[in-house]
This record gives structure tokens, C-alpha cells and sequence, in this order.
């Protein structure tokens, strides 16, 4: 699965500004080529149906062609006819279905009036139909988690979307969006954007957001987490960067998941000095104050020829150390992945060793440091998992199942674009002995993508974000999270 083609700029929108003035300037084209006879023929059979204020039996070719286009785009993002409905009303009330390239009200383009000073994306951004669909998409599904956006008022949803000055703007037009949409959905799709068909079932088959973050593409080492940084309850993400630095420092920088990772919380060096493939890093709140603490596992290559570990303090945003010490670990290789996490309930990180390859029985195989003995003692030993070794799967430690306590997510990437990611996991209550959960994801080849687990939309279900760090049109990382429902 790729992310560019879905990314957008998704930061909360200021109030829009007046409608803009329909038929009248430049206008870029909604898809590429010219308006088809199709397009003629559905506007000449709704006109005399059409009653809303601002489109109404004006509808011709190019109204219908730009709607396509955005039918297009969410059928591609796997969502239902009303969140089509939704987003045409909202182009009818904002454009009258004109995809404006010059500015009629502040800064504000596109067939949804979208303003690039308030984060929705650059100018030439706003006027690609397909990612100005999904940026509106993206905080409709941020603003209605759950589906909620299935029930409601059409125009109430547009308007918590759009913040608009005129919010009574859009339910007139509801009416004629439905009867576009009914036209459109079951026939071809737009040329040159993707189509989904009929949206599959099951967890990680939809996109709950599809975004750019502010950072450029991530060049060289740089790992990826996601955390709640600031305590406003939705999860950030946290970039780490051991060198090479400006500063010959280890970096860390922090993007808002408030604002779809448009923004940023935090950028700066930490304490500790430059990091390499030897160093493994992870976030855990290791002292209690509800910050999360920077965790380096340095692998191999110590004085002690133990694994050592430094904890640099959230709370001073990395710049002192909280606890530097061996474990009683050796030196390991580069088969290993270590998470920090509360295994046992004492509200102390604990460090989970994943040996992926190397193991004689050819199994992946798991131990557990306690944290409350500053990671002396063994909550778990060496236990050896149903997983088969290899170095290709990614694993990820989370608790998937609320249970309280962690599980371990074996991904399998997809290496062909036809092929599907695939998720086991095994339960941490049963020491890793029993599965919870096989599920695959929508298809498409992530062997170029980083993988984090999160419950993006709080609705206590285990959602999957995939990370292009590079490699992406837009010049930026992108995301995409798939819902886990």
C-alpha cells in the first residue's frame, strides 16, 4: 500500500469565508482530458430534478465531471454513498462544483474552498480533486469517529468540517448531492484516479486518514513511534534520529496528533550523544510523571559487554538522564528488537527482547526484563514463540486486546503490489502461547513502510498506521492508518 496517493494536509480549517461566486475565473480541470458525453447525459437527466440554491438546474457536464471525481476518491478510500454525499454537498455549497484556481475570499481554493494558510495543503494541492477529497475526508473521519458520520444532519456535518461564516450554506444542497451520488456511484470511474470496488469487511480494510506530515522525507536512520507527548489524549508521533545530526547529538522530534501531524510539539537534540544500528530506541513514562521518557538500548559494543540502557526524561524534553546502566543481557546482534513496556502491572517499564532470527529451534523467541530491578532480573525467560524466525517480519508490542497486558504483533509485508500485509498476534496473558488474532490488511506492497499500532479513533480497537518515509510525490513522509475494526 502506498500512502501518497491518499496524503493530505489535514490541520483543523478556519471559518471559510463567502461561497465563491460560481461560473466566473480560471478553473482547473477536475479530471484529466475533457468532459465525456456521460457526463451530458446525467446532467441533462437530473436538471429537472435539481432544486438547490447554488447548482440546482444549472448542473451541466463539468458539474457532473468534478462530482465523479469526488465519488472517485472516496469510493478509493473504501468509504459508504453518504460520506460521497457529504463531501458533494459541501463542493456545491463552497464552488457550485468549480474547481477555482484563483482566489475569490482570502486565500481559499479548489472545489472546497480549502485554504492553504489554515494547513490544508499547498495551492497546486488544493486544486488536485483527488487529494482535496481526501483532505475534507480526513477531517470528517477525524471529527465523526466510529462512523458517526453514517447518522446526523448532512449540512451540520459539512459545516463542523468547514467551520463556515454562512453554516446554513450547505444543508439546501444536500438534496441535489444525493441525486448526483445515486448517478454516480455504480458507474465507471473518473479516468486517471483510482477506484475501489465494494468495500471489503474486517479489520485494516479502510483508511481512517490518509495525511503529509510537516517533516521532509526521513533520509538515513530515523525510527518512528507514536505516544501521547503532550496529554491531550490522542496519540503524536515522535521521530528519533541518531545521526548523522547537525547537532552530533541524538534528535528527537515530535509532530501533533491533534493536527493530523501538521505541526510540530517539539525539535530539538537530546543528552545523549550520537546513536547508530547498534541502538534501539523506545518510549515508556519510566518515572511515573505521565511523560514519556526516551528509552536507548544500546545492543552491543558497551564497556560492560552487557546491553545497556539510558533513560533521557520527557519532561525536560530529553536533555537529562534519568537512569544509565547494564542489564543483565549480553551483547546481542542485530536479530534482536527491544520494546519498553509494563509487562507485569507495577507501573514500571519493562524491556522486552524479541530475538526474530538465529535461534536454534528456528523460532522467534521472547524474554522480559524486570524495569523494577533496573532490568537485573527476568519477568519472563527465554520463551520460544509459535512465530517462525525471520528477519523480514516487523514486531511490534502492544496491548491489541485491553487486557492490560502487552501481546506481541507479528507483521508480515507484502513485497508484491498485489499482495496483502499480514497481522498475527500473540496473547501476552498466556505468555505468547496462544493466538489472538490473523487478520490481513487491505492489499498492497508496505515492504517500504514502517508500521505502528494505535487506537487512532478511541473506539478501544487496535488500528495500524503505515509510514512512507520516503519516496513520496508530495516530498514529505505520509501516513496512512487502517481502521481496526
Amino acid at each position: 500500500m502506498t500512502v501518497a496517493a491518499a496524503a493530505c494536509w489535514c490541520a483543523p480549517a478556519a471559518a471559510q469565508a463567502a461561497p465563491a461566486e460560481s461560473g466566473a475565473g480560471a478553473q482547473a480541470p477536475c479530471l484529466p482530458g475533457a468532459v465525456t458525453s456521460d457526463d451530458h447525459a446525467v446532467a441533462s437527466q437530473l436538471r429537472p430534478a435539481m432544486n438547490g440554491r447554488r447548482l440546482g438546474g444549472s448542473v451541466n457536464g463539468r458539474s457532473i465531471a468534478c462530482a465523479r471525481a469526488i465519488v472517485a476518491a472516496v469510493k478509493a478510500r473504501g468509504l459508504a454513498p453518504r460520506a460521497a454525499v457529504i463531501a458533494v454537498t459541501t463542493a456545491i455549497a463552497e464552488s457550485t462544483l468549480h474547481n477555482h484556481a484563483v482566489v475569490y475570499d482570502h486565500d481559499s481554493l479548489g472545489l472546497f474552498q480549502q485554504r492553504p494558510s489554515q494547513g490544508w495543503g499547498r495551492p497546486d494541492q488544493l486544486l488536485d480533486v483527488e487529494y482535496a477529497t481526501n483532505a475534507f475526508l480526513s477531517s470528517m473521519l477525524r471529527k465523526y469517529p466510529g462512523d458517526t458520520w453514517m447518522r446526523g444532519d448532512i449540512g451540520a456535518i459539512c459545516q463542523r468540517v468547514q467551520r463556515s461564516a454562512y453554516p446554513a450554506a450547505y444543508s439546501p444542497e444536500a438534496h441535489d448531492a444525493e441525486l448526483i451520488v445515486a448517478q454516480l456511484w455504480d458507474r465507471p470511474a473518473a479516468p486517471g484516479l483510482s477506484s475501489a470496488p465494494a468495500a471489503a469487511t474486517g479489520p485494516f480494510q479502510r483508511a481512517l486518514i490518509a495525511a503529509g506530515t510537516q517533516l521532509g522525507t526521513l533520509e538515513g536512520r530515523h525510527e518512528v513511534a507514536l505516544t501521547d507527548w503532550n496529554g491531550d489524549g490522542r496519540p503524536d508521533l515522535l521521530v528519533v534520529k541518531g545521526s548523522p545530526t547537525v547537532t552530533g547529538r541524538t534528535e528527537v522530534r515530535i509532530m501533533d496528533g491533534a493536527t493530523d501531524f501538521t505541526s510540530l510539539l517539539l525539535d530539538r537534540p537530546t543528552a545523549l550523544g550520537a546513536t547508530d544500528d547498534r541502538h534501539a530506541y523506545s518510549f515508556a513514562d519510566w518515572n511515573g510523571d505521565k511523560r514519556p521518557d526516551l528509552v536507548v538500548v544500546q545492543r552491543s559494543g558497551t564497556a560492560s559487554g552487557k546491553a545497556e540502557i539510558s533513560v533521557l526524561d520527557g519532561a525536560t524534553a530529553y536533555r537529562q538522564v534519568l537512569l544509565q546502566t547494564a542489564t543483565a543481557l549480553p551483547a546481542t546482534d542485530g536479530n534482536h528488537r527491544f520494546t519498553a513496556t509494563d509487562w507485569n502491572g507495577d507501573n514500571r517499564p519493562d524491556l522486552v527482547v524479541t530475538r526474530v532470527s538465529g535461534a536454534a529451534g528456528g523460532r522467534m523467541e521472547v524474554q522480559v526484563l524486570d524495569g523494577a530491578s533496573t532490568f537485573q532480573k527476568h519477568l519472563l525467560p527465554v520463551t520460544v514463540t509459535a512465530e517462525p524466525a525471520s528477519t523480514d517480519h516487523r514486531v511490534i508490542v502492544t496491548d491489541l486486546n485491553n487486557d492490560r497486558h502487552p501481546d506481541l504483533v507479528v507483521v508480515e509485508e507484502s513485497g508484491t503490489v498485489e499482495g496483502k500485509t499480514r497481522l498475527r498476534a500473540l496473547d501476552g496473558a498466556s505468555n505468547l502461547q496462544r493466538k489472538l488474532l490473523e487478520a490481513d490488511t487491505a492489499p498492497g506492497a508496505t515492504t517500504h513502510l514502517d508500521m505502528l499500532i494505535t487506537d487512532w479513533n478511541d473506539d478501544k480497537r487496535p488500528d495500524l498506521m503505515m509510514i512512507q518515509k520516503t519516496g513520496t510525490a508530495s516530498g514529505r513522509s505520509e501516513l496512512v492508518i487502517l481502521d481496526g475494526r
